[in-house]
């Protein structure tokens, strides 16, 4: 052989050598961490030194999908034991793994799974703009669309969640949660076209994706989707607050309100809500909230052997403001309350109502069969269309036990 030809095959001996020696060092550090997975009361110091073996594990194959299996396999064994810190360690070794190879899929997964489970949204959205700029080629843009997709979707739940939590305590949260929700549900219908489209032009690219990948981005996905007509009542509300500036001043208010109704000042409840339907009128759940107002403020004040006169007379206008609206047929505005939860919520309310005017007024109370038979009919209603209402739940236990 010739000396030129000679050089480049001792080259790639060597390299191929060196790439064995590094799979045999992987291997040898994952199995110092094996043992610990397997013991069955590790101390915290193993737990921590096996963290550290995997770790260099992947130093040396940073692209290992068993090691990766064996990090959760390690967290899970370490949680169990009640080491605290074992989901941290978990997420920093992922990190590292990703930090080396943006294109490990597995870890990608894993720590989308991770950052899902505690409802970090913005470590999730991180996850899906850095997926997308991982690796070069159609296969690895396919690969970053679909966690891109998984990450996305499974950020919507918890954007969904801290929306509706906002609706009691602030305007500016409520509004930034809705924006974020209707971009994160318009990103979730692009990617998953896109992906789509991607597939039908090259078959190959969706059979050499790793299953579990193709799997999370369609389960979540599918999820996340799953209620064309909300994704469009939240997209329409965004729309309207940035578009209309009397709705959302009415919407500042009437979130300012359910706080302060939350607080039982009801005097700055009533205010807040009449300011919002000043600016709107058609804000149905302002109404409702005013109903609402007045009926816990006369059902607190009879409990605390309050004026009884006052006391039915906000409970009868709580009652006819509750009626006024089923009447109406009129629905929620605000976003991220399901309108069978809103309906339901307002038969429970009008259904409390005369039960809290049957104990105030007791014998002074008129049309008694008729006023129950409207109890119980709104009763049905409210665990038809919210069987999980508390209120709704609590009358009902009530009315088993006591009758009307």
């Amino acid at each position: 052989m010739k000396p030129g030809k000679l050089f480049p095959l001792l080259l790639a001996l060597a390299l191929s050598g060196c790439g064995i020696l590094k799979q045999k060092a992987a291997e040898y550090h994952l199995g110092k961490a094996r043992k610990t997975i397997a013991a069955t009361a590790p101390a915290p110091a193993e737990i921590e030194a096996a963290f550290a073996s995997i770790d260099k594990a992947l130093a040396y194959a940073p692209g290992s999908d068993r090691a990766v299996e064996m990090l959760e396999e390690l967290s899970s064994a370490a949680a169990k034991n009640g080491y605290a810190k074992a989901q941290e360690l978990e997420a920093g070794s992922l990190k590292k793994v990703l930090a080396a190879n943006p294109a490990n899929w597995h870890a990608r997964l894993a720590l989308i799974d991770f950052l899902s489970a505690r409802g970090d949204t913005g470590g999730l959205e991180s996850q899906a703009a850095q997926a997308q700029a991982a690796g070069a080629g159609e296969a690895a843009r396919y690969c970053g669309l679909l966690a891109a997709l998984a990450a996305r979707s499974s950020a919507l739940p918890w954007l969904e969640s801290e929306g509706y939590l906002a609706l009691n305590k602030s305007p500016e949260v409520l509004l930034e949660k809705a924006g974020a929700y209707s971009a994160a549900a318009a990103s979730i219908q692009a990617l998953k076209a896109e992906a789509q489209k991607l597939a039908a032009s090259d078959p190959s690219l969706k059979s050499s994706a790793p299953q579990a990948l193709s799997s999370a981005a369609e389960v979540a996905s599918a999820d996340a989707l799953r209620d064309p007509q909300a994704l469009k009542r939240e997209a329409d509300f965004s729309a309207k607050t940035a578009a209309e500036e009397p709705f959302r001043k009415a919407v500042e208010l009437a979130v300012q309100g359910n706080a302060a109704l939350v607080r039982k000042e009801y005097s700055k409840a009533r205010a807040f809500y009449q300011g919002a339907l000043n600016h709107y009128p058609g804000l149905t759940d302002a109404r409702r909230q005013l109903a609402e107002t007045d009926f816990q403020e006369g059902a607190s004040l009879a409990a605390a052997g309050g004026d009884r006169k006052t006391a039915a007379g906000l409970l009868y206008k709580a009652y006819g403001g509750a009626r006024e609206i089923i009447e109406s047929g009129a629905g929620s505005v605000l976003p991220f309350v399901k309108p069978e939860k809103f309906l339901g919520e307002i038969y429970a309310l009008k259904a409390a109502d005369l039960a809290a005017l049957r104990a105030v007024e007791g014998k002074r109370l008129k049309n008694t069969a008729r006023l129950e038979a409207e109890f119980k009919a709104a009763l049905d209603e409210a665990l038809k269309l919210n069987p999980e209402g508390r209120l709704a739940g609590e009358l009902l236990d009530r009315y088993s036990r006591e009758g009307f």
